[in-house]
């Protein structure tokens, strides 16, 4: 455990160094998190099922590619490159808030996260960490293997509905601090 830390914050550190050394003037004049953008969001009136549709599209090819690979061999291996690229990721984020927001930009990070990150985070590991044959010698493998589904999906759809909702809300409340 103490060495995935240290490798998830190695990978997170790396982020923020590329996002600032490489990414500094991308990310200060011409990225996602300037200050047009940012002002742009916060005062925007967003159509939400729209909005939900999209984040569905996306997050749902994700999870879907996710879910075929815990049926293969590469199972064992994709936590590690998911949690590298997660943290790496991240870490970018981290670093391109930090640029245009200074240490707020860490408020935003975080918040940019909440509550769905969460919900999708509890449906990564329960989708990496299920044992596709644990339920066939049990009673009712046909059951337990439907609920797990179903919760999975609906930790996936939960999420989605989240971010729609409470996330972008979430999001225009830092934005707007930002702004003044």
């Amino acid at each position: 455990m103490r060495k995935e830390i240290v490798i998830g914050a190695c990978f997170f550190l790396a982020g923020v160094l590329c996002a600032c050394l490489f990414g500094y003037d991308y990310f200060s004049t011409y990225g996602f998190l300037n200050e047009y953008h940012v002002k742009t969001f916060a005062e925007a009136t967003l159509d939400v099922p729209t909005l939900l549709g999209s984040i569905v599209w996306e997050r749902g090819k994700f999870f879907i590619v996710l879910w075929l690979i815990a049926y293969t061999p590469a199972r064992k291996l994709a936590p590690l490159i998911l949690r590298c690229g997660l943290f790496f990721t991240g870490g970018v984020f981290a670093g391109a808030c930090m640029i245009n927001m200074g240490i707020y930009g860490l408020v935003v990070f975080l918040g940019s996260w909440f509550p769905h990150g969460i919900l999708y985070l509890l449906a990564i590991v329960l989708i990496l960490r299920r044992d596709v044959h644990l339920s066939y010698g049990g009673k009712r493998p046909v059951g337990k293997r439907v609920l797990f589904t179903v919760s999975i999906i609906s930790l996936i759809l939960l999420g989605c509905l989240s971010e729609a909702t409470v996330g972008t809300w979430i999001l225009q409340q830092l934005f707007m601090h930002t702004i003044k």
